[in-house]
């Protein structure tokens, strides 16, 4: 059995991702326009007491529950995922029936 790589950090992986020229413009900004829907007082509830702040959770909590994902693919160390020999992006690998990217 191989010794597993070390990982690194979370934040030093983020910033890999968004560092990564073949990573999907969209997807870096997606944390960006989460954000700005928390933020800005025009929502699809009103921001009331309770209810209205649960859209507002609903999609931050989206928004990183995704970046999360992607990022984790960032921090094994000295590789970028989906780099083909080539240089170009290579086919992302989905799982079958997976919405998800």
């Amino acid at each position: 059995m191989g010794r597993p790589k070390p990982k690194i950090g979370w934040f030093r992986a983020l910033s890999r991702y968004y560092r990564d020229p073949s990573a999907s413009m969209l997807g870096k900004l997606v944390i960006f326009f989460a954000l700005i829907y928390a933020v800005v007082p025009v929502d699809l509830i009103p921001d009331v007491p309770v209810v209205g702040w649960l859209d507002d959770l609903g999609v931050m909590g989206l928004a990183t529950a995704w970046l999360m994902r992607v990022v984790a693919r960032y921090r094994v160390p000295g590789e970028l995922p989906e780099a083909s020999a080539e240089g170009g992006p290579a086919e992302p690998r989905r799982r079958p029936f997976s919405v998800s990217p």
